[in-house]
């Protein structure tokens, strides 16, 4: 995909509402070997890349006559309404990996038979070049019983993505679901005979 971008003339608060106002967003392209610069770039175009190519995307972005290849590196949102505030671009050289964070999904957890699956790391960072960024990693939980954990060594990503996080760091867990420890407890307090007439000093 590619979008087109404009610098931008004028800078700060109020700038850049007047630029959302216009159905732009602000923006930021930096790299190693290219000079910060402020841009704007449509706020429709920029949301059917994130649609389509999500949160990680690579695309090329023109700018006054000129491409280059850039990654989303971040998109700083409205904690009101759906709008984005800012995006930061990094641009990209021939032969540079990334690194991202991509999240981790589970699968299968209709077919888990006993247990509680508890999943205790969401996402992780990967290093990869940018045309193999996975969109997700999936894990399939549906064998998993009561006592079984899974860890980050055991994520399957394709050979060419480095996963960053600790090989030994979980990422799900099954345990006893402690509804029957409760109901144990409840039925015992029950139990308890209650004294009728005893009389008080």
């Amino acid at each position: 995909m590619k979008l087109k971008a404009q610098k931008r003339e004028r800078l700060g608060t109020s700038a850049s509402k007047q630029a959302r106002n216009d159905n732009k967003v602000p923006a930021i392209i930096y790299g190693t070997d290219v000079e910060t610069t402020p841009v704007l770039i449509d706020r429709k175009e920029f949301d059917d890349v994130l649609r389509q190519l999500g949160r990680n995307a690579v695309f090329n972005i023109e700018l006054d006559g000129k491409e280059r290849q850039v990654l989303i590196k971040h998109v700083d949102h409205s904690a009101l309404k759906p709008e984005i505030y800012n995006v930061e671009l990094n641009a990209l050289k021939k032969g540079q990996k990334v690194t991202v964070p991509v999240t981790i999904i589970l699968e299968g957890l209709d077919d888990v038979k006993e247990g509680v699956v508890t999943q205790t790391l969401n996402e992780v960072e990967v290093e990869t070049d940018p045309a193999n960024i996975p969109s997700e990693i999936t894990v399939d939980v549906s064998e998993l019983v009561i006592g079984d954990t899974v860890h980050v060594s055991e994520l399957l990503v394709p050979k060419n993505v480095t996963v960053l996080a600790e090989p030994e760091e979980t990422v799900v867990v099954v345990s006893a679901p402690r509804v029957e420890e409760e109901t144990a407890e409840g039925d015992a307090e029950a139990a308890e005979p209650e004294v009728i007439g005893e009389k008080e000093e």
